[in-house]
């Protein structure tokens, strides 16, 4: 019994790997989108360079986030 437990709990960590990675990319995409509308728009430089900073510090935390998911679950 212990040996399906271990399997749906494997399915189920795959399945939530999957999903983090799917919606890492929506975000990572809407973030693009969002930038270059703020660019579009954007009075001075100062603004858009704040925004890349802050956008990029949480792309690179969820792309770390996502690698740390990754090892943990290629080392069940």
């Amino acid at each position: 019994m212990s040996n399906v437990l271990n399997v749906i709990k494997l399915r189920n960590a795959k399945s939530d790997f999957k999903m983090l990675v799917v919606l890492a990319f929506c975000f990572v995409a809407m973030s693009f989108f969002a930038i270059g509308f703020v660019y579009a728009q954007a009075p001075e430089i100062g603004i858009l360079v704040k925004l890349l900073a802050i956008m990029g510090t949480v792309n690179v935390a969820m792309v770390f986030y996502v690698i740390k998911k990754f090892n943990a679950l290629s080392n069940t």
